[in-house]
């Protein structure tokens, strides 16, 4: 490990590409952005990197690491920013029968994170986390037993045992990956009152109703699950930042699903589904990540496969989606990706090409220019931005 770690701390391949920063004259950032990125090897002891990007020297630099964490390939910051929240692929009892998540306390300062404590995750393969906006739940979705479930955290920022788990049921038309139910990402809806989890394995989102103050989780009456086509395999969704769409990234059949979505009710309803990949396109594609851009004109969706992409969509006044725009050659397997907070630049986590890359985003246009630089990282899993 520690021949490793110098490996990555050492001095990173960067290419000056200063002239293409931001067209349509956005304003370039001029000071450091920071973020994190949890890798989904298993074998590590270090697994998450503090980085950062210095858009003067317009390159990349790893800071820091941090062990605690088995393969966490999905992290999330509290509100306050105080607490750092991970999926742990260690096993939580000797039964097998769960795996973890996992706090962490956050220095806002410098980044540094400092283990506290870990739970068992109710299942089996842990794969997305999220912290509620007032830093009071955290939730998990595990793919293997296909269950979620809500966790209350105390005011130290420690999980506390789970006070709901929520278990689905059904199976899809893909044999090999829809033999049973498997909850693939998890969110709360913006005002805190449904909690939406796509099901790769029964092609639907769930759809929970959140009691706040007992931690429960119970099924939607005005429409426990949104059903998309058979083989669809709905894998990540993001809200529009007005709450009222809803976009689906469907890792099976290559498309995203466009939703109106009733914050009253917490009911989905579609309104339009489009490709991820060009028509002439061969071989695998796999959609992974999907994000919005900060003023809700833009979604992208990232895509794995022989060929791997991120492509953006424009959102229309009704919130369907049109005019698909493919940037092809991303780093390999892109299984994350994000935009930052200022929605001018966009950072690709290539799984198993073992790389990070900047792209430069033009505001005014959606489009993605590469920026020229990268970062060897092992398997990153997850991009997250720092406040």
């Amino acid at each position: 490990m520690k021949k490793l770690l110098i490996s990555i701390l050492q001095p990173v391949y960067a290419i000056s590409m200063a002239g293409l920063l931001y067209s349509c004259g956005s304003p370039e950032p001029t000071v450091p952005v920071r973020f994190y990125v949890g890798s989904s090897d298993g074998s590590l002891a270090h697994s998450i990197f503090l980085c950062e990007y210095d858009p003067v020297q317009d390159r990349f630099s790893v800071l820091d690491s941090f062990a605690g964490a088995v393969g966490p390939s999905y992290l999330d910051l509290s509100p306050d920013g105080r607490f750092l929240y991970a999926i742990d692929k260690t096993v939580a009892d000797s039964s097998g029968g769960s795996m973890t998540v996992t706090a962490f306390s956050r220095d806002p300062e410098s980044g540094h994170l400092r283990y506290l404590n870990s739970q068992p995750s109710e299942g089996l393969g842990p794969c997305h986390i999220h912290c509620d906006a007032e830093g009071d739940y955290l939730f998990t979705s595990n793919y293997s037993s296909g269950n979620v479930a809500a966790f209350p955290l105390d005011e130290e920022g420690r999980i506390l045992p789970a006070s709901s788990v929520a278990q689905s049921e059904g199976t899809g038309p893909v044999q090999n990956r829809q033999e049973g139910p498997h909850t693939h990402y998890v969110t709360l809806d913006p005002g805190g009152a449904y909690l939406l989890s796509p099901d790769l394995g029964a092609d639907k989102v769930l759809n929970y109703l959140f009691d706040r103050e007992t931690g429960t989780l119970t099924p939607n009456p005005e429409q426990p699950f949104f059903g998309l086509n058979p083989g669809s395999g709905p894998r990540h969704l993001v809200f529009h930042p007005e709450g009222n769409f809803i976009y689906i990234a469907n890792e099976l059949n290559s498309t995203v699903t466009a939703c109106s979505y009733d914050p009253q009710t917490g009911m989905l309803n579609e309104l339009n589904t489009l490709s991820t990949v060009p028509d002439h396109r061969e071989g695998s594609a796999y959609p992974a990540a999907i994000r919005i851009s900060p003023d809700g004109r833009f979604v992208y969706a990232s895509t794995r496969g022989e060929t791997s992409s991120i492509t953006a969509f424009r959102v229309e006044a009704d919130g369907s989606i049109s005019a698909p725009d493919v940037v092809e050659n991303v780093p390999g397997w892109p299984r994350d990706f994000n935009l930052d907070p200022s929605g001018r630049m966009l950072i690709v986590a290539g799984e198993r090409s073992q790389t990070i890359a900047l792209y430069h985003r033009d505001i005014n246009t959606g489009k993605l220019t590469p920026g020229g630089i990268r970062l060897d990282l092992p398997s990153p899993g997850c991009i997250f931005f720092t406040p």
